[in-house]
């Protein structure tokens, strides 16, 4: 059925408008945006089709390519879908006024809706005030694994360039497991010490990946060790 045939009250853009978006149904908010259906399918055919085969979290990261194969998704469609996607990535993303990060957890929460489906190692420095509120977020480096190293110039320079009191960094295991690796503790030792020397606190090392699983250097007591 086309959406025009619907009752006027049982539109989607109607009852957007008269009962607020989240009275919506996924297929709902997705016809929306695709605002119209090809022969024989309407936005809400569409919308269901494309949510049989794609989760929400799987849509989140489509590649433009791989939309435009689908049917009834042509170049409009295609963009409005990832435009919608990222522009919602980067309003959550958004540090909101007062945001810290005195636990992990924090840490992770923060970092996961932008970065949890990273297919590519990145790392990420929060550089932070002396109440622990977010400075900058900056992206150091980014690749697959076995060709990402960190520049600690890079994170040096942004430390004094913000003139930050304290720092975090994270980066992610797209493998899985957030367990950290022999070369991920030498890191997070030599950062620790050398950083301590200019007087700029690390507050913790982060490795996270998919499915809620992450690892705080921090929380396990690593820089007490650095210490001894």
């Amino acid at each position: 059925m086309k959406i025009k045939e619907l009752n006027l009250k049982s539109r989607p853009r109607e009852r957007l408008i008269s009962q607020g978006p989240k009275a919506l149904s996924d297929v709902e908010i997705l016809a929306i945006l695709l605002n119209n259906g090809i022969k024989n399918m309407s936005a809400l055919d569409l919308a269901n089709s494309l949510l049989q085969k794609y989760t929400l979290k799987e849509l989140i990261d489509i590649e433009y390519q791989q939309l435009i194969k689908e049917n009834g998704i042509k170049v409009a469609k295609a963009s409005k879908i990832i435009a919608a996607f990222e522009l919602a990535k980067r309003a959550i993303a958004l540090p909101s006024s007062g945001c810290n990060f005195k636990m992990a957890r924090d840490i992770y929460d923060f970092l996961k809706t932008d970065y949890c489906y990273a297919k590519v190692e990145k790392f990420i420095l929060l550089l932070l005030d002396s109440q622990l509120r977010l400075i900058k977020k900056e992206v150091l480096r980014e690749g697959f694994a076995a060709n990402v190293e960190l520049d600690i110039k890079d994170l040096v320079r942004n430390l004094f360039k913000y003139e930050a009191y304290g720092f975090i960094i994270a980066h992610n295991h797209p493998s899985g497991n957030p367990t950290p690796s022999k070369s991920d503790k030498y890191l997070t030792n030599f950062i620790y010490k050398f950083c301590k020397e200019l007087n700029f606190v690390f507050i913790d090392h982060i490795i996270w990946s998919a499915k809620d699983k992450y690892y705080s250097f921090s929380e396990t007591g690593f820089f007490n060790l650095c210490d001894n």
